[in-house]
């Protein structure tokens, strides 16, 4: 046993292949760090678009890696399978997540599902897209605060295996804007009326920011997707799921990643809104005493 491993070992061929190994491997190690280094010094570019380079040339040299092991090695292989075709359902049944996770990449790759940058919610993870790879998918959580929830801003990483069973939920595969949704329950014994009033002013003071871009935005969707024309204005529906309160639903479109201080400018508005009409109202009631 031990000549036969001498003896392999000797072997021109096999000599032949290791070598040849070892020399791609070098030549494609300095090549991905060239690549890695040029993209990093590259100037002029946003640090979202290099970090999804980076990526992108992490996962070409990992391919470009496999494929070279096979072809240099593919006569080794071939004899090395045939002994494994009685162990072929074992190894399948032991590597099955692996397997999973890599027709997730596949999947995600093909559909286009998700891409470096995006901002996606799957299996109850919500946040933004900062590294993919062929066996996971790395987010970083929303920040946006939420009940029952301490800590956000987190980073999460999942296996790819996920996306064969759950849907995925891209907020920023139609642009740069969302339709955020502000909730907002008042007593039935207040002014309905005056609160929506008070909402819709304060989402349209924020809206007039960002009115020509949002414009802007929605020819492109319209144009590029064929889409109806989007409202653009907020609107302000009136839920009556409680039997005590009023919930007034205000709907109004926002950029991405500013969602959640958009929503606290308009709560911020609405509430100061509230205060000054009902100090107005609580001034003329003593005016009204008074001259009495």
């Amino acid at each position: 046993m031990l000549k036969d491993l001498i003896a392999s070992f000797t072997d021109i061929a096999f000599l032949r292949d290791l070598f040849a190994s070892i020399a791609y491997v070098a030549a494609l190690v300095t090549v991905r760090s060239l690549f890695a280094r040029a993209i990093l010094r590259r100037e002029g570019t946003k640090p979202e678009a290099r970090r999804r380079m980076l990526v992108y040339t992490r996962n070409a040299g990992l391919v470009l890696f496999v494929l070279g092991m096979v072809i240099i090695w593919g006569h080794e292989i071939e004899a090395f399978a045939v002994s494994l075709v009685a162990i072929a359902a074992a190894i399948v049944l032991a590597t099955k997540e692996m397997l999973m996770c890599i027709l997730g990449s596949v999947y995600r790759t093909t559909g286009r599902v998700f891409d470096i940058g995006d901002r996606i919610e799957i299996a109850n993870l919500r946040g933004r897209v900062i590294d993919i790879t062929i066996l996971s998918s790395t987010l970083i959580e929303s920040s946006a605060a939420s009940p029952h929830k301490g800590t956000v801003g987190r980073v999460i990483v999942f296996p790819n295996s996920l996306l064969l069973s759950n849907p995925v939920f891209n907020e920023t595969m139609l642009g740069a804007y969302v339709l955020q949704t502000v909730h907002v329950a008042i007593s039935r014994s207040e002014d309905w009326q005056r609160a929506e009033t008070a909402l819709l002013t304060a989402a349209n003071n924020v809206i007039a920011d960002y009115a020509e871009d949002l414009a802007a935005h929605v020819r492109e969707l319209e144009r590029t997707y064929a889409l109806e024309p989007t409202p653009t204005e907020p609107r302000v529906r009136v839920a009556l799921d409680d039997r005590e309160a009023i919930t007034l639903q205000l709907q109004l479109p926002v950029p991405l990643g500013r969602r959640a201080r958009i929503e606290q400018i308009v709560l911020h508005e609405y509430l100061k809104s509230v205060a000054a009409a009902d100090d107005l109202r609580a001034a003329s009631n003593r005016a009204g005493q008074i001259n009495e």
